[in-house]
């Protein structure tokens, strides 16, 4: 029905014959002359709105195919999209979990999604995500998201560049045209797997690593001679076809390169050269500061970016295995593990999980069967003394458990570091102490015991001292006029 204006005006005939009315009889008219109008509008509204609805329908496509997906899995604002990582995940090829990877406790201000090559944990408020491979020998890759997790009616959210990172897709979102595009790797790997084909190579590196090396415009290829190299999406060569091998390193955005002769190298993700292939293994340890584990002969050491030496490659080893410490698992559960590592050499190594840098100061390093402390200048902070780093918790009998604030059926938890004060466990001759993160000694190592209890969330630490229960932080900490330094 269209509307005139004419239909407002009042009939010429009846205006004749009409007697001067009064002035309240003439407000009367115009209120319903008003309310008249109002209500055209609102006709008109619903009529326009009818026509073209003003929230239009966002369309999903997943490797290429319209996808029905609940819309409020993604909020948009403006031209940023953030997603609900739980409920993307299914769509992408992974599997999501509330808490954290490896903390065996459920935790709704955290989030990780994980697939059989990688896993990526993410927490409310914080712009960090930690990945790592499942039973890798490294530790956790912290990647950065440009605006920090959020809280939307109780379920996590990132914005569309962390997601990227977490899951290893690509996101597009078209605000014009209302569509979000998304690819995931694996079908990013089969598109440039053909194309590069047609360009006359074998194929494209079905390496984990050398697959996301997709995500940053680099493409892993190998000739007909079976040598590696890397050219961007244009087919252009960016490191040539002539090595035994190539990984790509998506944290530090680099690519280890390996010769015929098994010596490593670095090399930038432009091509350029950063690291000689002098070494037989090579490997970030730490970011910030260039800092790279090497091996040579069977020993190790520790070079900068510019290849300055800063430990000499003379150490058995460098870096603590941090996997008994990961979870606080219990006695019984470690003992177990232990028992089952012993007949399976392979699972062993596969459970190691090295850190080689602590409290941004330390590096441990080992030479006949000792222990001792770098710091990250290369200085010698501490003698090569100590039988091992880190407390794995012995059976303490329950009549020596002389502190009633101490539950027995509470379960004791291994013990490496103590972070809220930035203290480090060390042993020497089957007695432990506590170092700080200059590697000076707090506590000389003559404690029985040292290990952590965590009751409803909150986590204290003990040690077992001439046969008598300490709480660090109430009997000792104070008394040596120590105070934290985070609060985790």
């Amino acid at each position: 029905m269209r509307l005139h204006a004419e239909d407002l005006k009042e009939d010429s005939k009846l205006k004749v014959n009409k007697p001067k009315e009064h002035n309240n009889r003439t407000i009367i008219g115009v209120t319903i002359a008003i309310i008249i109008t109002l209500f055209i509008i609102l006709v008109i509204m619903m009529i326009i709105q009818d026509i073209k609805p003003i929230d239009e329908t966002v369309k999903i496509y997943v490797d290429g195919q319209q996808t029905q997906m609940d819309t409020s899995i993604f909020l948009i604002e403006g031209n940023k999209v953030y997603f609900s990582v739980k409920r993307i995940a299914s769509f992408v090829g992974y599997e999501a979990h509330s808490g954290e990877y490896k903390i065996e406790a459920e935790d709704i201000n955290k989030v990780f999604v994980e697939n059989k090559q990688e896993t990526a944990s993410m927490f409310l408020n914080s712009t960090i995500i930690s990945k790592i491979e499942p039973n890798a020998n490294e530790e956790y890759k912290n990647y950065t998201m440009s605006e920090p997790a959020r809280d939307v009616n109780g379920d996590i959210y990132v914005i569309s560049d962390g997601i990227e990172i977490a899951c290893n897709i690509k996101v597009q979102y078209d605000s014009a045209k209302k569509t979000i595009n998304i690819q995931t790797l694996p079908y990013v790997f089969e598109l440039y797997d053909k194309a590069v084909k047609n360009l006359g190579f074998i194929g494209i590196s079905s390496d984990f690593e050398n697959q996301k090396a997709l995500l940053y415009d680099r493409i892993v290829i190998q000739n007909s001679d079976k040598r590696y190299g890397v050219i961007d999406s244009s087919g252009a060569e960016v490191i040539g076809t002539r090595y035994a091998y190539i990984k790509f390193d998506e944290y530090n955005k680099e690519f280890t390169i390996t010769n015929a002769y098994d010596k490593v190298g670095i090399d930038y993700i432009d091509g350029e050269t950063k690291i000689n292939v002098n070494y037989d293994e090579i490997k970030s340890i730490y970011k910030d500061k260039g800092l790279y584990l090497v091996k040579s002969n069977d020993k190790y050491g520790v070079i900068d970016s510019d290849e300055r030496i800063i430990i000499h490659i003379e150490y058995d080893d460098i870096g603590i295995d941090i996997s008994p410490y990961i979870t606080q698992s219990a006695r019984k559960t470690e003992d177990s593990n232990n028992n089952k590592n012993n007949n399976d050499n392979n699972t062993s190594v596969k459970n190691i999980v090295k850190q080689y840098i602590f409290f941004d100061s330390l590096i441990a390093v080992n030479q006949n069967k000792l222990w001792g402390f770098f710091n990250l200048n290369g200085d010698k902070v501490s003698d090569i003394k100590y039988t091992d780093i880190g407390c794995k918790v012995k059976e303490v009998e329950e009549n020596k458990r002389n502190n009633k604030d101490i539950k027995p059926t509470k379960t004791t938890g291994n013990l490496l570091l103590i972070n809220e004060y930035e203290l480090i466990v060390v042993e020497q001759n089957e007695k432990f102490g506590l170092i700080d993160n200059s590697a000076k000694e707090l506590f000389r190592p003559e404690a029985e015991d040292m290990y952590s209890i965590t009751d409803a969330g909150v986590k204290s630490y003990y040690m077992l001292y001439k046969g008598k229960i300490y709480n660090l932080e109430n009997d000792i900490f104070k008394e040596l006029g120590l105070t934290k330094k985070t609060d985790t």
